[in-house]
């Protein structure tokens, strides 16, 4: 089975400006192959800003096997 750790360097960039869609808030990121992604499901911007900010979006990186800090 491969690794799922990533090369030193490889990072996911994630936008700090949630952005809403319909009725509720996405949070944008890009993949180090240049592939966009919408993390989707916050109720309000609020919600969104507290996972960028918090041990959301670094845990939710972790569990793809990016050490983002």
């Amino acid at each position: 089975m491969p690794s799922m750790v990533r090369e030193p360097g490889q990072r996911i960039t994630i936008n700090p400006q949630p952005v809403k869609v319909g009725n509720e808030w996405h949070v944008r990121a890009v993949w180090p192959s240049g592939h966009p992604e919408e993390i989707t499901g916050f109720k309000t911007e609020a919600e969104a800003r507290e996972w960028i900010a918090g041990d959301g979006a670094k845990a939710g990186l972790r569990g793809r096997g990016y050490p983002n800090d």
